[in-house]
Protein backbone atom coordinates (compact mmCIF):
# COMPACT_ATOMS: atom_id res chain seq x y z
CA UNK A 1 0.00 0.00 0.00
CA UNK A 2 2.94 2.30 0.59
CA UNK A 3 3.94 1.96 -3.06
CA UNK A 4 0.39 2.94 -4.01
CA UNK A 5 0.64 6.23 -2.14
CA UNK A 6 -0.66 5.46 1.35
CA UNK A 7 1.28 7.07 4.19
CA UNK A 8 3.55 4.68 6.08
CA UNK A 9 1.76 5.02 9.43
CA UNK A 10 -1.65 4.53 7.89
CA UNK A 11 -0.54 1.46 5.92
CA UNK A 12 1.00 -0.05 9.06
CA UNK A 13 -2.15 0.59 11.08
CA UNK A 14 -4.37 -1.10 8.50
CA UNK A 15 -2.02 -4.07 8.22
CA UNK A 16 -2.29 -4.68 11.97
CA UNK A 17 -6.05 -4.27 12.33
CA UNK A 18 -8.14 -6.90 14.10
CA UNK A 19 -11.07 -6.25 11.83
CA UNK A 20 -12.02 -9.09 9.53
CA UNK A 21 -10.97 -9.24 5.92
CA UNK A 22 -14.37 -8.03 4.76
CA UNK A 23 -14.19 -4.86 6.86
CA UNK A 24 -10.68 -4.09 5.63
CA UNK A 25 -11.76 -4.68 2.03
CA UNK A 26 -14.50 -2.07 2.49
CA UNK A 27 -12.12 0.50 3.98
CA UNK A 28 -11.64 3.89 2.32
CA UNK A 29 -7.91 3.24 2.01
CA UNK A 30 -8.31 0.17 -0.16
CA UNK A 31 -11.11 1.72 -2.20
CA UNK A 32 -8.78 4.55 -3.22
CA UNK A 33 -5.53 2.63 -3.69
CA UNK A 34 -6.52 -0.65 -5.31
CA UNK A 35 -8.87 0.47 -8.06
CA UNK A 36 -10.40 -1.44 -10.96
CA UNK A 37 -8.29 0.48 -13.46
CA UNK A 38 -5.07 -0.50 -11.66
CA UNK A 39 -6.12 -4.13 -11.55
CA UNK A 40 -6.94 -4.06 -15.29
CA UNK A 41 -3.48 -2.61 -16.04
CA UNK A 42 -1.95 -5.53 -14.12
CA UNK A 43 -3.89 -8.01 -16.27
CA UNK A 44 -6.76 -8.87 -13.94
CA UNK A 45 -10.24 -9.06 -15.39
CA UNK A 46 -13.33 -7.90 -13.48
CA UNK A 47 -15.52 -10.80 -12.37
CA UNK A 48 -18.59 -9.16 -13.84
CA UNK A 49 -16.97 -9.03 -17.31
CA UNK A 50 -16.04 -12.70 -17.01
CA UNK A 51 -19.56 -13.69 -16.05
CA UNK A 52 -21.13 -11.64 -18.83
CA UNK A 53 -18.82 -13.20 -21.43
CA UNK A 54 -19.17 -16.82 -20.32
CA UNK A 55 -22.74 -17.07 -19.11
CA UNK A 56 -25.21 -18.43 -21.59
CA UNK A 57 -28.85 -17.58 -21.46
CA UNK A 58 -31.24 -20.41 -20.62
CA UNK A 59 -34.28 -18.57 -21.91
Amino acid sequence: MIQLGVETGQAYAWSRTRMGGWAVAQSPILKTTITTSRLKRKGYKPLLDYINNTQTSIW
